[in-house]
Parts: C-alpha cells; sequence; structure tokens
C-alpha cells in the first residue's frame, strides 16, 4: 500500500512538473526541435506511468476478484483488462506523439520483461501464464501501431487549403 501511495504521489509531481515545464519553457520557445524533444520527454514518462498503473491494476483487480471467483477466470479477467488498458494507454500515446510508435508498447509492460528477465519459472510459475504476458506486449504493440496510423492520417492536410 506504501509503495501504491508512493507511486501515486511521484506521478502526479512529474505530471504537475510536466505542465509547468510545458507552460513556462515549451510555450516561450516554441521551436520544432523543443517541441519534439518534450513530446519524446512526455511520451516516455506517461508510458512509464502507465506501466505502473497496470502493474498495480493487475495485483489490485486480481486480488479483488480471487475471493469472488475462481483463479482461472479471475486470471482471464485481469489479463483481459490489463491488455485493454495496455491497448487503450499506447492508442493515446501514440496519437500524442507518433513516433513514440518505438518505445511506448515496450515501457508500458515493465512487470512484463521483468518476469521474462527474472524467469522464475521454477519458483513460483509465472511462465506458466504466457499467453497473458504476450497479450500485454500484442495489445500494447497494436495500440502504438493503431495511434501511430490515427495521427499520421490526421496530420496529412492537402497542400492547397489556405490558397485563394
Amino acid at each position: 500500500m506504501i509503495i501504491a501511495i508512493g507511486f501515486v504521489i511521484v506521478a502526479v509531481i512529474i505530471i504537475v512538473a510536466l505542465f509547468l515545464i510545458n507552460n513556462f519553457i515549451i510555450r516561450k520557445n516554441p521551436t520544432d526541435k523543443a517541441k519534439n524533444i518534450f513530446r519524446i520527454i512526455i511520451s516516455i514518462i506517461v508510458s512509464l506511468i502507465a506501466g505502473g498503473i497496470g502493474f498495480f491494476l493487475t495485483f489490485a483487480l486480481g486480488e479483488g476478484l480471487m475471493g469472488i471467483i475462481d483463479e482461472r477466470t479471475t486470471m482471464s479477467i485481469t489479463i483481459t483488462f490489463i491488455s485493454v488498458f495496455n491497448f487503450v494507454a499506447c492508442l493515446f500515446i501514440g496519437r500524442f506523439y507518433y513516433r513514440s510508435i518505438w518505445f511506448a508498447w515496450f515501457l508500458i509492460n515493465p512487470f512484463v520483461w521483468l518476469v521474462l528477465i527474472i524467469n522464475p519459472a521454477g519458483s513460483g510459475g509465472f511462465i506458466d501464464l504466457w499467453w497473458g504476458w504476450a497479450a500485454f506486449v500484442i495489445f500494447a504493440f497494436i495500440g502504438s501501431l493503431t495511434g501511430f496510423l490515427i495521427s499520421r492520417k490526421k496530420s496529412k492536410k492537402p497542400d492547397n487549403v489556405y490558397e485563394n
């Protein structure tokens, strides 16, 4: 519980800092380079924050449903919910900055990469849920790709719109 509260406090501080940086620095120096760097930083931070939220939601939802439903159904519901969460988060990140397709899907799944690196199959059996871990990554990548395609389609305008 203390870790979750600490995470929320840090996330709020980071979001407030990004807002202040945007209002006091980026708006006074509106060069394209400054805007692109700031968009990259925002995309990375939002991806990491969304990954942390997904991490805590996984355990909160799983523990909440475990007392009501059997374990297999609880795991299926939890993995489905978090996969949809990853899709939506990566969709909005991809719409915000189209180049985030290269990193948002990776950064939003820190727990998946931790499980794959540690490989706790012998002690806890987390690797038995490979289909769930794969769903997290696939849905996040599809969300990033969809956000990329939507943002590219939205930014294409005809060249002669403002000509008389």
